[in-house]
């Protein structure tokens, strides 16, 4: 009897093993940072000189179809679309206050991520609401509209880490890890996610400002 259940054991030791060499790893999910430490008060937003969407377009365009190059939304921004250097998804452009970075992870979970710093084109975002429309320009000149339906806010424990812990200002009693806000925003399989930061208390990383949009 004794033996039966020392092979008993041992054979679910075995299988316990298995099962854990052969399951996916659950890496933590990092959210860029999207404010700038050295800046310390809120940016102010100027509006640009915004061009017909038809100019825009014809301006960006590059005859490739799959890749998105640029953003639209009437009256409140015109902005060109770059890509993050291979492996390094917390990268955020500084060039330009014209300028958005595509956020390659996000299209790992079905959605599109636009990153920019809220002291550049991040700016501009504080300007749209629910409902308001935003056109992704690709490089054949294909344009797909989104509208804007939902919009979360979350402040940031430790504002300039990529895998700070989270409280949704909405719901302040709960703390949320960076995979947690990674899974309620990018994890929106087919929307268009758009993050900056939230300048507060002199700390222009201060928490994270997420617009989530779906085609018309």
């Amino acid at each position: 009897m004794k033996t039966s259940t020392r092979i008993i054991k041992s054979f679910l030791v075995v299988i316990v093993l298995v099962t854990m060499a052969f399951s996916p790893v659950q890496t933590a999910l990092a959210m860029p940072v999207t404010g700038d430490a050295i800046t310390a008060q809120a940016p102010a937003v100027v509006s640009p000189k915004i061009s017909s969407l038809n100019d825009f377009v014809a301006s960006v365009k590059n005859g490739k179809s799959g890749q998105i190059v640029g953003l639209y939304s009437d009256s409140v921004f015109a902005l060109k679309v770059v890509q993050q250097p291979s492996g390094n998804s917390s990268y955020v452009s500084t060039a330009s206050s014209e300028v958005v970075t595509q956020f390659g992870l996000a299209s790992s979970y079905g959605s599109i991520g636009m990153l920019a710093h809220n002291y550049l084109a991040g700016k501009y975002f504080t300007s749209l609401s629910s409902g308001s429309k935003i056109v992704v320009v690709y490089g054949d000149g294909k344009t797909v509209t989104y509208k804007v339906s939902a919009i979360k806010q979350y402040q940031a424990l430790s504002p300039n880490s990529t895998q700070s812990n989270f409280v949704d200002l909405s719901k302040p009693d709960k703390t949320l890890t960076a995979t947690d806000v990674f899974k309620q925003t990018y994890g929106n399989k087919g929307a268009l996610v758009l993050q900056t930061c939230i300048s507060k208390n002199g700390n222009s990383s201060w928490g994270r400002l997420f617009l989530i949009a779906y085609k018309e």
